[in-house]
């Protein structure tokens, strides 16, 4: 028990080795767009080449799509993100593995089956997080479609306790992009180090902190601050739609809960019918404070709502749904 108050900050870490073959890449740089950590550093012209920053060895968080956007097939990835003890000690089984549905041992590739699942099960097992949108307008049809899919998402009560915000007038959310960085970049600065050193009041202040905002210092959010800050703030990637998905405080049960399922009804219906989403809640931290108060009530945040998260949404540059590996959490089975 005394274990998971301790090493909250900046933990030691085993992350994924990352190659990308000099022979394969094209120096097409999308590795590097599409990372949501800026785990790469790349010029125009040069091969990629995987880094850390801030006293993280490296910024990988093991999401794949550096792997499923490279149109060349020139990088690998082996091993998982484990935390080694700690506050953030890692729960999961550190054994990566593509989808495997109807055999836990195959051992063929995910196209070679693909065939033999449902279109539900093809959608949630391809869908990847997309940050490379064309300049190119949703229709307003479209979007009322995949909210349509969440209106149908199970809730407790059947209270449905949620409420969206389409947003698709760019200088809105360039509005809350802007908005929303000066006070996470503030916080980002703080806790990594420039030095690459671990410095011990830092390892105290975040450690004390951790007991109380647990969800809110793992080390992988500020390394996708990092990479927010290093494109200008830009959280949305350009996307022409934005939805924000609030909750209403009053739920029954457990609010976030059913907007998350409401959210995900939205997503998985999007990818279906073409489109490319990203969960992206890094502004909603700022966006529910004091200071943003006018903000949220011109945009229409009023009570008894709360954002909950947001919704990239845009026809995809690339395509890259598709199955990659994802680490295992732990199931227990209680038999007969």
């Amino acid at each position: 028990m005394l274990e998971f108050l301790k090493e909250g900050y900046l933990p030691e870490t085993t992350f994924p080795v990352r190659k990308v073959d000099p022979t394969l890449c094209t120096k097409c740089g999308m590795c590097w767009e599409t990372c949501p950590t800026a785990g790469y550093a790349w010029k125009r012209r040069e091969i990629p080449s995987p880094v850390g920053y801030g006293g993280l060895a490296q910024a990988c968080i093991n999401c794949g799509n550096c792997i499923s956007v490279c149109p060349a097939g020139a990088i690998q990835m082996t091993g998982a993100y484990q935390v080694k003890a700690g506050r953030y000690k890692s729960m999961l089984k550190g054994e990566m593995r593509y989808p495997t549905p109807i055999n836990q041992n195959e051992t063929r590739e995910y196209t070679s089956y693909e065939k033999d699942l449902t279109p539900v099960e093809q959608t949630i097992f391809t869908r990847r997080s997309h940050r490379l949108f064309k300049d190119k307008i949703v229709p307003e049809e479209l979007i009322a479609r995949i909210l349509e899919a969440g209106r149908f998402a199970p809730s407790a009560g059947n209270c449905q306790p949620y409420k969206s915000i389409v947003i698709t007038n760019r200088k809105i959310i360039e509005e809350l992009e802007r908005r929303s960085m000066p006070s996470l970049r503030l916080s980002k600065n703080l806790y990594l180090e420039g030095s690459g050193r671990k410095k011990p009041w830092k390892n105290i202040l975040f450690t004390l902190l951790s007991w109380f905002m647990v969800n809110k210092l793992d080390p992988r959010p500020m390394a996708a601050l990092e990479k927010s800050d290093q494109i200008k703030g830009k959280f949305y990637f350009n996307a022409p739609v934005v939805i924000l998905i609030l909750k209403d405080k009053r739920g029954i049960s457990n609010p976030d809960l059913d907007a998350g399922i409401y959210a995900q009804n939205i997503v998985l219906s999007a990818h279906s019918l073409g489109l490319g989403t990203c969960y992206i809640s890094m502004p909603i931290i700022p966006l529910n404070l004091p200071l943003l108060r006018g903000f949220r009530q011109r945009i229409g945040i009023v009570h008894p709502y709360e954002a909950v998260t947001s919704i990239a949404v845009g026809y995809p540059k690339i395509q890259i749904d598709r199955a990659i590996k994802r680490d295992s959490p732990p199931v227990e089975w209680l038999r007969d």
